[in-house]
């Protein structure tokens, strides 16, 4: 399924930074993975979603890679998995940190979607990133003061 993911981070100097994830391939499938009917809305709650990626390669420079994953942080289930750039997600992290802006919820924009139809998007404020050896990295990772992990 992870060849059918593809992740994107728009990151700017005003606007909060967003990772869109889009899933393009047969929706049957992971609509059922995410517990809900073809054409339907699948159910997901925004405050059960842990956001994390996962290095391979040891490293979070630019052109070395990893998995970026959701799950539900309560049940631990697997929503989706993605090849990912660390640079890039090394990009979102440290945007996420710069961008100090009081009206809003979240540090970041998460978004899914689904053959182009958006199913999800919520503020995040957590991002966990892990070594190979499934290690936190607190220094690469977005963690909210006051939680205890």
């Amino acid at each position: 399924m992870r060849d059918y993911f593809a992740l994107d981070v728009t990151t700017g100097d005003r606007s909060k930074p967003q990772i869109t994830v889009s899933f393009d391939g047969p929706s049957e499938q992971f609509m059922e993975q995410l517990g809900a009917d073809t054409g339907t809305t699948p159910s997901l709650d925004s405050d059960r979603l842990e956001v994390s990626y996962r290095m391979r390669d040891g490293s979070m420079a630019p052109g070395t890679s990893g998995v970026f994953a959701v799950t539900d942080r309560i049940t631990g289930d697997f929503i989706l998995e993605c090849n990912a750039d660390a640079g890039t997600i090394d990009r979102l992290v440290t945007a996420a940190r710069e961008h100090d802006d009081s009206t809003t919820d979240g540090q970041y924009q998460f978004t899914l979607t689904i053959n182009d139809r958006e199913v999800l998007s919520c503020d995040r404020d957590l991002f966990l990133v892990y070594s190979t050896d499934g290690e936190l990295l607190r220094q690469h990772s977005l963690i909210p003061s006051g939680v205890e992990l």
